[in-house]
């Protein structure tokens, strides 16, 4: 626990700092993030699946952040995005006919396709989000406000876990999340939107930040209990140990790939309805 605390208290700092300051620090940020992930992501692979070509995963999911970082609206993130994809599908594809040979073809398809939108795709609504209002105020506010409920949900739900979980929520994929520990997560996603709120000018009613952070307290543990199922399948217990307490950078993310895209779409709704 000790190495946990100490690498946070280090390292959400650092993460605040270039969120605020946004531009290409920013963008430098998550580019490295989605590269290092993508390298993690191929590794966890089934047995018998065979390796896959993780520079070619780290350009796709490069050229995906790159993509959203440019997009200038849902619709141009959509249609940009899947550009990307479709050009990375043919690419994928043409090397696994000409190079993979090992077992369990269609598995290794699934990973070396699906990784750079579960990873590039979705980290890159971070970008997105930050330039909501064109790299003002309001998408800066929103970033931090997406990351600081995740990581109050995880931190809720780790302790209110430790302390009063009893029931196990998803025995066969995370035996040590619990119900109690998931609810306690929930109940800190809450609290924490609605001080943000107040804190910050989200420029929406204070009941609608609630909401936004009660599905926050949702989408965070979903995107942890994938992340668990994808570890269980590769038989590790971490995807890597680049941070002391907290195992590799999708370790730290898996959560937050699935809660900024659900902050992003709500609030884009919000401001464009």
């Amino acid at each position: 626990m000790l190495p946990r605390v100490l690498t946070a208290l280090v390292g959400t700092p650092i993460l605040l700092t270039l969120v605020w300051w946004g531009g290409i620090s920013l963008a430098a940020l998550v580019v490295l993030a989605a590269a290092l992930s993508i390298r993690e992501f191929y590794r966890l692979l089934p047995p018998e699946t065979g390796p896959l070509p993780i520079a070619l995963g780290m350009v796709w999911t490069t050229a995906l952040v790159v993509g959203a970082s440019a997009a200038s609206g849902t619709l141009d993130l959509l249609i940009v995005s899947g550009g990307i994809w479709v050009s990375g599908v043919f690419v994928a594809l043409l090397w696994m006919i000409a190079f993979h040979s090992a077992r369990r073809r269609l598995t290794a398809v699934i990973y070396l396709l699906g990784g750079p939108i579960y990873i590039g795709f979705l980290l890159g609504h971070s970008l997105a989000l930050r330039g909501l209002d064109g790299g003002g105020s309001l998408g800066r506010d929103w970033l931090i406000f997406a990351v600081l409920v995740t990581f109050a949900t995880d931190s809720g739900a780790c302790f209110t876990g430790r302390l009063l979980g009893r029931r196990p929520l998803a025995p066969t994929v995370s035996p040590g999340k619990t119900w109690e520990g998931s609810a306690g997560g929930f109940v800190f996603a809450v609290a924490a939107a609605l001080v943000l709120g107040a804190i910050f000018d989200l420029r929406i009613p204070l009941w609608q930040v609630g909401v936004i952070g009660a599905v926050v307290g949702v989408a965070a543990q979903w995107g942890d209990l994938l992340e668990s199922k994808l570890k269980r399948i590769a038989g590790v217990k971490d995807a890597g140990n680049l941070f002391p307490g907290h195992g590799g950078i999708l370790d730290r993310l898996d959560s937050i790939v699935i809660s900024v895209p659900a902050v992003y779409y709500l609030v884009a709704t919000v401001f464009t309805s």
